[in-house]
């Protein structure tokens, strides 16, 4: 099942319950997490061989994680170098505890508060630091001396293990606060962090390990549910079973596609022939007669049909179960006006990407009206338009920007990219792991059209084809990367190994006969 990934607020939350209320003592806490640091490093250094070992450590508790692991480590015969970013009698709590700690047992902390005494450090001497410095509570961008540290560590090529966050990254976000060290491994405590899976943060987590620091499982926001969540392949054999010997085309849906121009034909059919792929038992794409004679073309297994006013599509689509629109339609004011009319008249559920989206710009209030389902999918770029802000900012916070659309249309959001967001109008989010950079490629979006509108046509919610359409399409791409590499990748490629990447999930109980 799809795995919970905690905000800052709801760890502080949890530890506080776990402290507080169930009496579990908070050094007992800091305890096991610093040993799993320490565990950890040692793991990197190969061969169980000793190793000489740099922990930079802030005043907080993420510091006095560190200082539990500098401990270990030293009794365990490693050379140990602690270094602390802040006067030593500026430490309170359970860090304050566990520096006496390590004094009363011989080891030097030294304090590193200004650029001069950050200089006289090689760090390139070590064979790991250990990134104890800001943790996941960070909430301002990292300025003056504290950058001044993590680009010294960045500079040193030695590998970095970060505890519960590399410093620098917000982890409810992913996003970079200024600056931020790049780790080989993370080690996180109790859950993940939404900062690990999303990107940018991804690209500096490096490795992610979880430790299991004594928390109970069913208190607080654990038991009522996290708000992020990191999906699995056994979110996708829910939703994919072997069909019953008597099934026909009928009980698998019938989809409409409106996409397709002149100039853009091949995403009209890029997007049919990925939901025949995806199982729905029968697809027509809609379009001008001039489009189809460029795309219904010899053995084709999708129909068309000569449908380009609102009229017309309105009455193809009675009696069928979902609607795609979109791929490669054009953004005249003709196109505009029937992709308003489209997205807020049809009564059925409508998946909408790519010019569908780009004719909505400044009409978003049509989708929030909807009473049917609407799922829309743009990439960065038309996430900016649609919300009237930059790629930028849409990049620096992917899930607040999925929440946002969905949140203010009332409908489900894919935030293509790395790290694809799904999110509903309820504030869930979640994140598929799959896909790689070969699948930035034309095309690519197209197909995905195509797959989710496919799962709506077989009966899944919305929210479910969303997220089963974003993983198996990235778990295709995957897997033509293992193959013919990335810069290889076609869009055609993903749709021809999507039915290999299903098989391996589909279920061995027989689909609902209801």
């Amino acid at each position: 099942m799809a795995i919970a990934l905690f905000n800052a607020a709801e760890m502080r939350e949890l530890d506080r319950i776990a402290i507080e209320e169930i009496g579990i003592p908070g050094p007992v806490l800091m305890e096991v997490a610093g040993r799993g640091c320490a565990e950890a490093i040692e793991n990197l250094l190969t061969e169980g061989r000793l190793g000489k070992v740099a922990v930079i450590c802030g005043k907080g508790n993420n510091g006095g994680d560190g200082l539990v692991a500098a401990r270990h480590l030293s009794q365990a015969g490693h050379e140990v170098d602690v270094f602390l970013l802040a006067k030593p009698k500026s430490l309170t709590g359970d860090a304050a505890l566990n520096l006496g700690i390590l004094g009363r047992l011989g080891q030097v902390v030294r304090p590193v508060t200004d650029a001069q005494a950050l200089s006289a450090l090689r760090f390139d001497e070590y064979d790991v630091i250990l990134d104890a410095i800001l943790g996941t509570g960070l909430s301002s961008d990292v300025r003056g001396f504290f950058a001044q540290v993590i680009e010294a560590i960045n500079s040193s090529g030695t590998p970095v293990v970060a505890v519960d966050m590399p410093s620098g990254i917000s982890g409810d976000s992913g996003r970079v606060m200024g600056t931020a060290v790049r780790a080989a491994q993370t080690v996180t405590f109790a859950h993940p962090k939404p900062g690990q899976v999303v990107f940018p943060g991804a690209k500096f987590t490096g490795d992610v390990s979880v430790v299991d620091i004594g928390i109970p499982r069913g208190i607080g926001p654990a038991a009522e549910g996290s708000t992020t969540w990191l999906l699995t392949d056994s979110d996708m054999a829910v939703h994919l079973y072997r069909r019953a010997a008597d099934a026909h085309k009928g009980r698998f849906g019938h989809l409409v596609v409106a996409a397709g121009s002149i100039d853009k034909p091949g995403a009209a059919g890029l997007c049919c022939r990925a939901a025949v792929r995806a199982g729905a038992g029968l697809v027509t794409l809609a379009a001008k007669r001039a489009v189809l004679e460029r795309v219904v073309m010899g053995a084709i297994e999708f129909m068309g049909a000569g449908a380009s006013s609102f009229e017309e599509l309105a009455g193809l689509c009675k009696g069928k179960q979902v609607l795609a629109v979109g791929p490669g339609l054009g953004t005249s004011e003709e196109m505009a006006v029937l992709c308003r009319r489209l997205a807020a008249e049809i009564e059925l559920p409508v998946v909408i990407d790519a010019d569908g989206l780009n004719n909505l710009v400044g009409h978003m209030n049509l989708i929030s009206k909807c009473d049917y389902p609407r799922i829309l999918t743009p990439h960065p770029g038309e996430m900016a338009r649609l919300l009237d802000t930059t790629t930028a900012e849409v990049q620096n916070d992917r899930l607040a920007a999925a929440r946002r659309l969905a949140g203010e249309c009332g409908c489900v959001v894919v935030l293509k990219g790395a790290g694809t967001i799904v999110a509903d109008p309820a504030g869930l989010a979640y994140v598929v792991p799959t896909g790689n950079p070969g699948m930035a490629s034309g095309g690519t979006g197209d197909v995905l059209t195509g797959i989710i509108a496919s799962f709506v046509a077989q009966g899944l919610s919305a929210l479910d084809a969303a997220c089963l359409g974003a993983y198996l399409h990235g778990g295709a791409g995957d897997r033509v990367a293992l193959q013919k590499g990335q810069h290889a990748l076609t869009a055609g490629d993903i749709i021809e190994m999507l039915g290999e990447v299903m098989l391996e999930y589909e279920s061995f109980r027989d689909g609902d006969e209801s």
